[in-house]
């Protein structure tokens, strides 16, 4: 079923392009002026999403530094400089709609750089589409941001249909043919639930037992205990941070020590930090970015190379968002570069074109006419696994080309 944009979101976009300065229907699409490329910005840096929103702005705004340092992209034989437009969108799903129509009609940016979380980047989108301007969603992964067959919409991520995808594949080719699921009752880990039950059927591994438990849940020990009565070879969580530490906690206390993929938790610092590395080790986690990944390009260099310019500049370390927002401007880069025009139309074929591997990983875009119905995604590129290793860091395990460390299966609790 096509996913569609909430309806208050839909009800705001509307209102807002009938109130701008210009309107949908007096753009035809911006044409190349030979000038610089602008292009506009609105994420949060205040609000609710002020801490994502930060990351994502840091990874656009590493990438206009870098291509200022090589003096602007090459296209057609010259040099073009790029203008960044920045505005906070303040985590409000109508200030960033008003910002986005802004941007275009406005300011006449020739590209946005979209802000963080799916939502706000459905509802942006809208915009985007009516105005027939390219946004890159620098920060949204689920699928339904792709659904709402807008075709000016491009993202480098992987999407939460693909969180599971490669840490199954490891286990089940290691031996692995039964997994347990618990997961929280909001909308993005639902859309995990199905995901691993569509990978567990695809694997004809057997699913003993699937647990939904709220997004505030403070005990989980009797679905946990349910999960392990049928001692099934994979624990998958799909939850919050916090519940991803309390699930941890949970199978260390019933003494259950399966192997266990959990959304979220493993990605932060503060998960080894909360559990202590006897506890935390060889817990794994499906992420989109990690600098150890086994990834480079001529522009970025590799992962690792990417993330010591992030800690020079930021003085701290980069996380998958600033990676993700800076491989959506570098492929609007790749994308200039091949068609030698900031013309939308010409670039937005060329997106759909282009396929491509930089630090972040494999990128290839799917087109409007793509079987899987979803348009502007990287529907090929897996999601990444990674496992908390014995010395308390977060290594990629999978898939293989990306891998930069072994699998280590799960010590007993006694053995630690």
């Amino acid at each position: 079923m096509r996913a569609r944009i909430p309806l208050v979101l839909a009800t705001i976009a509307c209102m807002a392009v009938t109130v701008g300065c210009m309107k949908p229907s007096e753009i035809s699409h911006r044409v190349d002026d030979g000038g610089p490329v602008r292009v506009g910005v609105a994420v949060s840096r205040t609000g609710t999403y002020s801490v994502e929103g930060t990351s994502v702005r840091h990874g656009y705004e590493l990438w206009e530094q870098k291509v200022a340092e090589s003096g602007g992209i090459m296209m057609d034989g010259v040099r073009r400089p790029v203008e960044v437009v920045y505005y906070d969108d303040q985590s409000d799903p109508e200030t960033a709609i008003r910002l986005v129509q802004r941007l275009i009609s406005e300011d006449e940016v020739d590209f946005v750089f979209g802000p963080y979380s799916s939502g706000l980047t459905i509802a942006t989108s809208a915009i985007a589409r009516q105005y027939r301007t390219i946004m890159f969603a620098g920060g949204a992964a689920a699928n339904s941001v792709f659904e709402q067959g807008n075709d000016y919409v491009f993202s480098p991520l992987s999407l939460t249909s693909q969180y599971t995808t490669s840490g199954l594949d490891l286990l089940h080719a290691r031996g692995a043919r039964s997994v347990g699921i618990m997961h929280t009752d909001d909308a993005p880990m639902i859309d995990v639930r199905d995901a691993t039950l569509a990978n567990a059927r695809r694997l004809g591994m057997t699913v003993t037992s699937v647990q939904a438990v709220p997004s505030t849940a403070t005990d989980v020990r009797g679905a946990l205990t349910q999960i392990a009565a049928d001692r099934p070879d994979v624990f998958v969580e799909a939850g919050t941070s916090v519940l991803g530490v309390l699930a941890t906690r949970t199978l260390r206390d019933i003494g259950w020590a399966p192997e266990t993929l959990m959304v979220q938790a493993p990605t932060e610092s503060a998960f080894v930090e909360q559990l202590g590395l006897d506890v935390a080790a060889g817990i794994m986690a499906p992420t989109q970015w990690e600098p150890s990944v086994a990834y480079a390009d001529p522009f970025f260099g590799t992962a690792e190379q990417f993330a010591q310019e992030y800690r020079t500049r930021f003085a701290e370390d980069p996380s998958y968002l600033s990676a993700g927002a800076a491989a959506a401007a570098y492929s609007l880069q790749r994308a200039l570069e091949t068609a030698g025009t900031t013309d939308t139309e010409t670039v937005r074929r060329t997106l759909v074109d282009l396929e491509f591997t930089c630090f972040f990983g494999p990128i290839d875009f799917s087109g409007p006419d793509d079987p899987s119905g979803l348009a502007g995604a990287n529907i090929g590129r897996e999601m990444l696994t990674l496992q908390v290793g014995p010395d308390g860091r977060r290594q990629i395990i999978a898939p293989p080309d990306a891998a930069g460390a072994e699998f280590r299966p799960m010590r007993d609790w006694s053995e630690r």
